[in-house]
């Protein structure tokens, strides 16, 4: 218990220098008018975990929890969420209830361990009465930035379809977050979710895929996933 409370109090100075940007009223009422009440679907398959040193809410993040880098100690060290307690499949509905930025009030009534200086996307998730939050990058500042970031996890279109036509072997990868050899770049979407690097040589029908941070990367041949680093 002693360590924690040592941890949340090494927090405080880096909270209070973070970077925060100023989002105007026009852009917050924006999100709240065009976001807040939107049904949508899980793009990729994704970890739900508690919210760090909030547990009664569920951190929803496609990408693998290690990679994430919201919460720091004042060395600069991130600080893990805790591990997964399961993975949605790729088209789970949810529903948008609420979008906070992070403003003076609620950066007050923000757990200190947790993304205090990030926007945050509230969502419910059939079957648990716990809202799950979707951390957005502390520089989304517009409400096209909002809805872009938003569109990379959430979709308006369910993808069960192109997930129930997959292989079964390529669907239970898709279920576990994993990939297979062969896979076509759809079923490496559905599960890794979307790349923020793309390089493609079309003369040698070769891609290469990257996510953020670079540590994940995977190559097509031909339109099929070749090979994969993690």
């Amino acid at each position: 218990m002693r360590r924690a409370l040592l941890l949340a109090t090494t927090l405080l100075p880096l909270a209070a220098c973070a970077p925060r940007v100023v989002i105007p009223d026009a852009e917050r009422e924006r999100v709240h008018r065009e976001l807040v009440g939107e049904r949508r679907w899980l793009r990729a398959a994704a970890y739900a975990a508690p919210f760090f040193g909030d547990t009664t809410k569920v951190l929803l993040s496609d990408q693998p929890l290690d990679e994430l880098d919201l919460v720091q100690t004042t060395g600069g060290v991130p600080v893990a969420p805790p591990q997964a307690e399961r993975i949605l499949p790729p088209g789970t509905a949810v529903r948008i209830v609420e979008v906070e930025f992070p403003t003076g009030w609620t950066i007050a009534r923000r757990i200190v361990m947790s993304p205090r200086y990030h926007p945050w996307v509230l969502v419910e998730v059939p079957g648990d009465a716990r809202p799950y939050v979707v951390v957005l990058s502390q520089t989304a500042a517009s409400f096209d930035d909002v809805r872009g970031e938003l569109d990379r996890i959430l979709m308006k279109d369910d993808p069960s379809s192109a997930l129930a036509a997959l292989p079964e072997e390529q669907r239970a990868a898709v279920l576990k977050k994993a990939l297979v050899e062969g896979m076509p770049a759809r079923a490496v979407e559905l599960s890794w979710g979307l790349p923020e690097r793309r390089k493609v040589d079309r003369p040698a029908a070769t891609e290469e895929w990257s996510w953020p941070g670079g540590r994940r990367r995977a190559f097509f041949q031909d339109e099929r996933l070749a090979r994969f680093e993690k």
